[in-house]
């Protein structure tokens, strides 16, 4: 009888330490990959950011020129990636088909495109307007829609104009296409 309780205590032993060490293997596995997503995809999609302070009081040629990278560099209106530190959390975003308010513009547009089958283009210049209190320019975009199997895609070209609050944040953002929305559509492809 010891020497059957001496091997099942040792069996249970191995099996318990086999637990815990796949358990182990798990957690750090998780951590691993945890790690690897960051060190492959910055700290920005990995983890929530805090958010950065607002930048008030620019001059209009400040926020220019940040408008400017966020549309080029970043490519904004297909992706939603620009300086939140310029724009009120109030701003409301309005286009052709419908106006959304800051946070739902982002969510939206980032589910809507697909970002990196997309393109726009800067047409001219961002112009400084109104002693600063606007900021105008114009594009031709092709915007790639995020549909499951296919991203069909369409053109449209026209202008934006972001109007400045008191403190200098943008608080309101209006885009008028050169193409009515019908006529958009008609541009789809594959």
């Amino acid at each position: 009888g010891g020497g059957r309780r001496a091997a099942s205590a040792a069996m249970a032993e191995e099996l318990s330490g086999g637990l815990a060490r796949k358990e182990w293997q798990r957690v750090h596995s998780r951590r691993l990959l945890a790690g690897a997503l960051l060190l492959a995809t910055g700290p920005r999609s990995a983890f929530a950011e805090e958010p950065r302070p607002k930048r008030r009081g620019l001059t209009g040629e400040q926020v220019a020129k940040i408008v400017r990278e966020d549309l080029v560099e970043r490519q904004f209106l297909a992706t939603a990636d620009f300086t939140s530190e310029i724009y009120d959390d109030s701003c409301v975003f309005t286009d052709e088909i419908d106006s959304y308010p800051y946070d739902k513009f982002i969510k939206g547009t980032k589910a809507l495109f697909v970002g990196s089958e997309s393109t726009v283009r800067l047409v001219g210049d961002v112009e400084v307007l109104e002693g600063g209190k606007q900021i105008q320019f114009r594009f031709d975009e092709v915007l790639a829609f995020n549909f499951p199997l296919v991203h069909p895609k369409v053109s449209l070209s026209g202008t934006c104009t972001l109007t400045r609050g008191e403190d200098g944040l943008i608080v309101a953002y209006r885009e008028r296409w050169d193409q009515s929305v019908p006529q958009v559509l008609l541009t789809a492809r594959l």
